[in-house]
């Protein structure tokens, strides 16, 4: 088979240009970074890179549910505590009120201390988080969780539900937490009948049996404030217990996270090592055709009869 000339030079053109392209997409990884310029360069591993990337996104987004949910219980229990060291100088002045050396006015004292205090509790069952959420109202969070009802009584007026955020493919943590829960009711016996009587309402009449020198009430309502001051107890045990599960969460978000991106980075990253010495041989191949082909060009048929 007779090779033209015009064969010829189209052939090498044609490899030099292959050549010429083959550098061009390694000087470009090397100035991105990456193994792949193009998801078309290999469409396999490039759905491989975007399920990688796609699920390392999944665990920011988890990060950030698990930060807010650390946030929430964090003012849970600020507001918590605080109750509570306000329920022990409470109970403490039930013990004080039910002492015989008392006379009615030192009682009348000790209720209005005990007042002040109340108004104190009532504003830190209305805590709101850093969003601005009132953390006591369970879903309700726009709705003022303890506040005055019909008759004049401070009422929980939030919801029973929970919500649930995602922190991880399986797991989910809750948000939220109903003020009922908190702050407690206790059941009240009073001559063979039970009735429940919320939180502020004990208080309220542990103030009505100071200032009325009621003996009875008042051993009525140390138990009362006794069992209330336990149950914040209770409560800050719990919310520092889900404290607990939010932190070994987050290692294992952190753990995760840094399995994704070892993947990901395994994928997608480029060897330089290796690139740069195949980015050299493949100059070099394309140098020397370059050079092969500029002497063949200019050869003649007188060149060969010499």
């Amino acid at each position: 088979m007779k090779v033209s000339t015009s064969q010829m030079f189209e052939r090498a053109t044609t490899q030099m240009v292959s050549q010429q392209s083959k550098v061009s997409d390694m000087q470009a990884q090397l100035a991105s970074g990456k193994q792949m310029v193009r998801p078309s360069d290999n469409p396999e591993q490039g759905a491989l890179i975007q399920r990688l990337t796609t699920a390392l996104n999944r665990q920011d987004v988890y990060a950030g549910n698990l930060e807010t949910v650390s946030a929430r219980m964090g003012s849970e229990e600020s507001a918590l505590t605080s109750s509570e060291n306000i329920m022990q100088r409470i109970r403490e002045i039930a013990v004080q009120g039910n002492s015989e050396t008392l006379s009615g006015d030192d009682r009348i004292i000790l209720a209005k201390e005990v007042s002040a205090l109340r108004n104190e509790l009532v504003s830190l069952s209305n805590t709101r988080d850093v969003s601005g959420n009132y953390v006591f109202a369970g879903s309700m969070t726009n709705t003022r969780p303890f506040a005055e009802n019909g008759v004049g009584e401070i009422a929980y007026q939030g919801d029973q539900t929970q919500v649930m955020v995602d922190v991880s493919d399986q797991r989910q943590l809750v948000l939220n937490r109903p003020g009922n829960e908190a702050f407690t009711s206790v059941i009240r016996e009073t001559d063979g009948i039970s009735e429940r009587v919320n939180f502020f309402a004990v208080i309220d009449d542990f103030t009505a049996a100071l200032k009325a020198n009621d003996s009875a009430g008042l051993q009525v309502s140390l138990a009362e404030v006794s069992d209330l001051t336990q149950n914040l107890a209770l409560a800050i045990a719990d919310v520092g217990s889900r404290l607990g599960v939010v932190d070994s969460q987050a290692d294992i978000l952190a753990d995760t996270r840094l399995r994704y991106q070892s993947l990901l980075s395994g994928a997608e990253d480029l060897d330089y090592a290796s690139a740069i010495t195949q980015l050299t041989s493949e100059i070099m191949s394309l140098e020397a055709g370059q050079s092969s082909f500029a002497k063949i060009s200019q050869l003649s048929l007188f060149d060969y009869i010499r």
